[in-house]
Order: structure tokens, then sequence, then C-alpha cells
């Protein structure tokens, strides 16, 4: 009867400590609306019950693959029960229903080990901006009558033709002056860049997403070079870019300066990340001299 209470004992022990090891975290996602076009921002947030006292590292990377990740934002929303949301912003390049995939996101144990768990899969609705109505139904159309008709009637219906194919040449001709006399203004890639980052500067983004606008201005920049160099810098990492760009940068623009620019890029991308308006305006300044100089 001894030897029995001991092994329950030790079953108890046992299960008591392995406890927490064999804890599941409790996760969810949800949108910020039902469904969206393509190139809005879609808020994706995934809730998660970690054990006590274990928190999520906010070195994270996320990928899907119909969706441009813009950035994400991690909050400790409730520390009692030790919830955390994070707040992913996605745009979307193609229509239908598409599926978010599974994404691995990673935390800290209370004894400092890494774990990790795995977000649920969903599906999305993106529709197109000409409309998703369903066409309508075509009916075949019924043979036509044989009418009887008079050569008078043939040789008016031909002329006709004739006097309108006249007078559709000579508007078009008149139209034709009339645009060469108001050429349309076609911007170079460089005024078209500067004319977009003014824009954008202009916008509320820098105060209610800064991490957004930093993103929009590296496009901005990427682009730009993009056309007028000739290669790939949106597929490019900072790295790369700063190798390439290196060797064609004016001597007025100083290269470590260069270098620190693009790194404020990379760090745009954690949550952590809150620029002060002065930064904001030293980046802008900067991207604005780069566009001009390059």
């Amino acid at each position: 009867m001894l030897k029995i209470s001991k092994f329950i004992l030790l079953l108890l022990i046992y299960f008591s400590l392995s406890k927490p090891a064999l804890a599941q975290e409790n996760i969810s996602i949800s949108f910020d609306k039902s469904s969206a076009f393509v190139g809005d921002i879609v808020s994706l947030k995934v809730k998660a019950q970690l054990p006590q006292g274990a928190y999520i590292n906010a070195s994270q990377k996320f990928s899907f693959s119909s969706f441009d990740v813009l950035g994400f934002e991690i909050k400790h929303i409730d520390p009692a029960a030790n919830i955390y949301e994070i707040d992913i912003k996605i745009a979307a390049y193609k229509t239908g229903v598409l599926q978010i995939e599974p994404q691995t996101v990673f935390y800290i144990n209370p004894d400092g080990s890494n774990n990790l768990f795995f977000t649920p899969a969903a599906d999305f609705e993106i529709k197109s901006i000409l409309g998703t109505a369903p066409a309508e139904n075509i009916k075949d159309i019924k043979p036509l009558k044989k009418l009887p008709v008079k050569t008078i009637y043939i040789v008016l219906i031909i002329f006709s033709a004739v006097l309108l194919i006249v007078c559709i040449f000579a508007a078009r001709s008149e139209l034709l002056k009339s645009k060469n006399k108001k050429e349309d203004i076609i911007l170079d890639p460089k005024t078209a860049a500067l004319k977009d980052l003014e824009t954008l500067y202009q916008s509320p983004l820098k105060k209610t997403e800064p991490r957004l606008f930093y993103y929009k201005m590296s496009e901005i920049f990427r682009l730009y070079i993009s056309k007028q160099y000739n290669f790939n810098a949106l597929e490019m990492t900072s790295a790369e870019i700063f190798e390439v760009v290196k060797k064609i940068l004016p001597q007025s623009i100083n290269v470590n300066e260069f270098k620190s620019y693009l790194k404020v890029f990379v760090l745009a991308q954690y949550a952590a990340f809150k620029p002060e308006e002065k930064e904001i305006k030293e980046s802008f300044k900067f991207t604005k001299e780069l566009l001009e100089k390059l």
C-alpha cells in the first residue's frame, strides 16, 4: 500500500511540473473588414494568449503569397491574462478568395528559452475595382427577316455612309490639330518622383502611420533609381542597393550618410520604430536631395 501511495505521489509531482511545458497557446485571427478591393490596406490581427511570463519576440518576419506586408505592430493588450496582439498591415495584388497562410510567431518562455506557435489559416475576399456583378445571360439572336429593298434606298444608304465617313475624318483632323496646339505635359521620372514624394509628405501618414510613410518613401526612391539606371531596385535589399548606388553617388552626398539613411527603412519594419517629427523631416529632405542629384 505504501509503494502505491508513493507511485501516485510521484505521478502528481510529474504532472504538476510538466503542466507549463504542455500549455497550449490560445490563438485567433481577425480582420478589420469582411472584404476589400485590390490595393486596400487590410488590418490582420493575431491574438495569442501565452503562458504567464512569456513574451513575443519583436523580431518577426511575415510573408503571404498573394499579399504585400506593409508593416506590423505588437501590443500587450491584457497583461493579467498575458494576451498579445499582432496587427499586420497587408495589401492584396490579386482578386478572388485568397488564402491567408499560417505564419510562424516566435516568443520567449519565462525561463528565457525560445518557443513558437503557428497562426490559423483563413480565407479573405479581394474584389476587383471594376466590379463583381455577374454578367447577364446572352440570348440567341433570331434570324433576320428578308425585306424587299428598292434600288433608290440602297443608293441613299451608300451615300449616307460615305458622307458619315467624310464627316468622321474631318472631325478627326480637327481634333489632331487641337492636340498639336495643346501638347500634353509628360513628366520625366525625376519630376514624377519628386511630385509623388511631396504629395506623400503632405499626407497624414507621417503622423498616423509613420512606418507605412517610410515604406512608401522607400518605394518612391527605389522606383526612381530603377527607371533612371535600369536595374530592379524594388526586389533588392538595402545592402544590395547600397553596393550599386554608392558607385554613382555624386561627391556632394556623403556615402556614410547614405548608408545610414538606408538603415532607417530597415528599422521601419519593427514595432518599436516611432520616429520624431524632426527625424521624419530629415529623412524626407535627404530623399528629396537624392532624387534631385542622382
